[in-house]
C-alpha cells in the first residue's frame, strides 16, 4: 500500500501536533511551570506529573496504535480523518498547554 501525498501530509502534521508539540509543551508545563497532567488517562498510567520518558513512550504507542488503525481501514475514504482528527487534538492540546504556562507564569 503506498500513503498519498495528502495522507502523509496529515500524519506529519499529526506527529509535529501531537507527537512533538504536545509532548513539549507538556514535559515543559509539568518540570518548570507547576503545572500538572490534566488528561486522566495519562495521569492514571503515569502521574500527574509525567516523566519525560514514559510519556514519550506513551505517545509513541498512541501515535502507532492509532497508524496501525489507519492502515486496517486505507481503503476507505474516511480513513485520512484519523491522521485529521489527531492533528486537531494536538494543535488543541498544544494550544491549552501554552495556555496553562502562560496562566503559571503569570501567577508568580
Amino acid at each position: 500500500m503506498v500513503l498519498s501525498t495528502t495522507e502523509i501530509s496529515w500524519w506529519v502534521v499529526a506527529v509535529l501536533a501531537y507527537g512533538v508539540g504536545d509532548y513539549l509543551t507538556t514535559v515543559i508545563a509539568v518540570r518548570r511551570y507547576s503545572v500538572v497532567e490534566a488528561n486522566p488517562v495519562v495521569r492514571r498510567l503515569l502521574s500527574r506529573e509525567p516523566d519525560p520518558v514514559g510519556f514519550a513512550v506513551l505517545k509513541l504507542a498512541t501515535l502507532g496504535v492509532c497508524f496501525a488503525g489507519f492502515l486496517a481501514i486505507a481503503d476507505s475514504p474516511i480513513a485520512i480523518g484519523i491522521p485529521v482528527a489527531i492533528a486537531v487534538l494536538g494543535l488543541a492540546v498544544t494550544l491549552s498547554n501554552l495556555r496553562a504556562i502562560a496562566n503559571s507564569q503569570s501567577a508568580t
